[in-house]
């Protein structure tokens, strides 16, 4: 899943990383916080090219601090900039929690 991510097939994309950095550490280093990956698809009604989520994680000692509303935003950010109208999210049906966070941010 992550190769096809990254390869030519879904253009255009983007891959974006959340981390926190320790920058008063000699070796600068960065914890890895949440991901999410975003890009074009084919709205199966409308036939327009749009931006769908495919992937939006957040470690478990980053949950509840906000850093899935910031991925989130900069998808949408990334996607009105692309031109798009339209923003998907795929979510599984029973992911709860990630419906209820989707819905807390209107969707």
């Amino acid at each position: 899943m992550f190769a096809s991510m990254f390869d030519g097939l879904i253009t255009p994309k983007k891959f974006l990383i959340a981390e926190q950095t320790d920058e008063f550490n000699e070796v600068h280093t960065a914890e890895p916080l949440g991901y999410i990956h975003v890009c074009e698809r084919k709205d199966d009604i409308s036939n327009e090219k749009c931006a769908t989520v495919t992937l939006l994680a957040v470690s478990e000692i980053a949950r509840g601090k906000g850093i899935g509303k910031l991925l989130l935003q900069a998808a949408e950010g990334w996607a009105q900039r692309q031109g798009y109208r339209l923003l998907h999210l795929e979510v599984f049906a029973n992911n709860s929690n990630a419906q209820g966070f989707y819905k807390s941010l209107g969707f």
